[in-house]
C-alpha cells in the first residue's frame, strides 16, 4: 500500500460524515425502514450515495422549508416513479428515521481519534470542510473531543458553492497560506474527489461505505482506500 510522507504537507482537509463520523449504519437502517414502509422496489446499497446526498441538503433545513423546496431536493432518481406528495412524506420518514438512528447508534470510526492526534502533534494544519452546516460539525467535534484538533471549521453556510466545487478548499488554502501542493484532503463521496482534483490537491478518499467502491474508483482519486483501518496505515506517523 501507498504511503504518505507527511513531511511534505503542511494541511490537511477534512470531509466529516463518511470520514471521520460513522454515519453509515443510520442511513442504512432508515433506508430500510423505508423501503419497507412504502413498498419501495430499489436496492439499499445502490441508493447509498443518494440518499446520504439527499440527507446532507435537508439536515439542516426546517420542515416547512422542505415542503417549500421539495420539487428541486426531491429530484433523486430513487424516488422518480412515485407521486409528489409520496416522495414529501417518504423524504420526511426517512429524514426522521436517519435523525433517530443517528443519535442512537452513529460515533466516530475506530482509530480516526488516535489518528487525528497523531497529525496534530506533528504540527500538522487541519479543518474542516462538509456540505454540512458547519454548527452541526462543531457538534459532532465536541462531542468526540476533537475540537482541538481543528483551526477551521467551513460549512455550506461559509461559502457560495459547496463541494464538488473547489471552493471551500481554496478558501481554507488561502487562509493557512498554502499551496495546493502542500495539502491533502479526505472524503468518502464523488463530490469530495471532483472538489479535491479541481483544487489540485492530494485527494485521499475512504470507501467508507455511502458510495461504492467501484463508483469511487471511476473518478480517480488519487489514493483510494477501503476503510478507516487502511487510511491510518497510509500515513507515516
Amino acid at each position: 500500500m501507498e504511503k504518505i510522507s507527511i513531511e511534505n504537507y503542511k494541511g490537511i482537509i477534512w470531509d466529516l460524515d463518511g470520514t471521520i463520523y460513522d454515519i453509515t449504519v443510520a442511513i442504512k437502517k432508515a433506508i430500510d425502514d423505508t423501503i419497507e414502509k412504502y413498498n419501495l422496489t430499489v436496492n439499499r446499497n445502490e441508493i447509498m450515495e443518494e440518499v446520504a446526498h439527499l440527507i446532507e441538503e435537508i439536515q439542516n433545513y426546517p420542515v416547512p422549508k422542505i415542503l417549500l423546496n421539495s420539487y428541486d431536493l426531491l429530484k433523486v432518481n430513487f424516488l422518480e416513479d412515485i407521486s409528489f406528495f409520496k416522495k414529501i412524506r417518504t423524504a420526511i420518514f426517512l429524514f426522521n428515521q436517519f435523525n433517530k438512528y443517528k443519535e442512537a447508534e452513529s460515533t466516530i470510526f475506530e482509530g480516526i481519534d488516535i489518528l487525528l492526534s497523531d497529525l496534530f502533534n506533528k504540527k500538522l494544519e487541519m479543518a474542516i470542510l462538509t456540505n454540512n452546516k458547519s454548527q452541526y460539525a462543531e457538534e459532532v467535534l465536541k462531542k468526540f473531543n476533537l475540537t482541538k484538533f481543528f483551526s477551521i471549521i467551513i460549512g455550506f453556510n461559509d461559502v457560495s458553492e459547496v463541494k464538488p466545487n473547489p471552493e471551500g478548499i481554496l478558501k481554507i488554502l488561502q487562509k493557512w497560506k498554502i499551496n495546493p501542493s502542500e495539502a491533502i484532503f479526505i472524503g468518502d463521496m464523488t463530490t469530495d474527489i471532483e472538489a479535491g482534483k479541481a483544487a489540485k490537491v492530494k485527494m485521499v478518499c475512504v470507501a467508507s461505505g455511502l458510495a461504492q467502491k467501484e463508483t469511487l474508483s471511476k473518478h480517480q482519486p488519487n489514493i483510494l482506500v477501503d476503510n478507516t483501518e487502511q487510511l491510518i496505515k497510509l500515513f507515516n506517523v
